[in-house]
């Protein structure tokens, strides 16, 4: 592992730190490995119930490091497809099968791989003067297909592919892509707050509605119902689940562990 991102695990929560913020956390092979590699710390550690990605310093993420992307430790493939799926994509891939809730913590930009890492997140929080983009094209580069046309149409997307802009963070909360706008002072305090009510909550559960959510997006809706039903007869069999129905009976608040 480098050090330019960090792992710390308190209690039930798990934070990756971007640390890289001379070049605004611009992601070079180091990070996305380290990346990658912290996502699956995090898959394996039953005690780990959420997961929250931040930035170290001036911003959240500006993408990619399209000078300094080979590194000693991680060098470029020498075929260029293999090199772009191993890329950003692999961390999207990667957090989108993690069946644990994720939060992306955003402040001043996420452009680029930082504005696709936020997206892949469960939930996002960002700060007012946040400024968000898919500047691919001012690189002659077509990405960004994905994400963001799934989540605010096709013809937002094109605007912000196509012209290389980036939107605001009040934008964003507007198209429903943030799940809370704060001030610079209290991101921190929030993303930590929405943690807490996450770590109590039945993780379990969230894990198996995050897979089944993902599986059904473009399927028709006999197909969905049934994943629907798989993902409700796995939660049967889930230690919350008992705990969940005790505590309805019992009328108390359930006590959930995330098993």
């Amino acid at each position: 592992m480098s050090e330019k991102v960090l792992f710390h695990q308190e209690g039930p929560l798990g934070t990756i730190t971007l640390n890289r913020p001379a070049s605004l956390n611009a992601l070079d092979n180091d990070m996305i490995a380290d990346i990658l590699s912290y996502l699956h710390i995090a898959k394996k550690k039953e005690e780990i119930r959420v997961v929250r990605i931040k930035g170290e310093g001036k911003a959240f993420c500006a993408g990619d490091d399209l000078v300094d992307m080979g590194t000693k430790d991680h060098p470029n493939p020498s075929d260029k497809l293999t090199e772009y799926m191993d890329g950003y994509p692999a961390i999207v891939k990667a957090m989108r099968g993690l069946e644990k809730p994720i939060i992306a913590q955003v402040h001043k930009y996420a452009l680029g791989a930082g504005l696709e890492i936020a997206l892949a997140a469960d939930f996002i929080l960002a700060s007012k003067e946040t400024r968000f983009g898919l500047p691919f094209v001012m690189r002659g580069l077509s990405a960004g297909t994905v994400l963001l046309q799934e989540m605010v149409g096709y013809h937002q997307a094109a605007k912000y592919l196509y012209l290389g802009e980036m939107f605001t963070a009040q934008e964003a909360f507007d198209w429903k892509l943030l799940h809370e706008l704060t001030e610079s002072n209290e991101l921190e305090d929030a993303a930590l707050h929405l943690a807490n009510r996450l770590e109590k909550s039945a993780t379990r559960a969230i894990g198996l509605m995050k897979t089944a959510m993902h599986a059904s997006r473009h399927m028709d809706m006999q197909e969905a119902f049934q994943v629907q039903v798989y993902s409700t007869f796995g939660s049967y069999h889930t230690e919350d689940y008992k705990e969940g129905v005790q505590a309805f009976i019992e009328k108390r608040s359930p006590k959930f562990y995330g098993k």
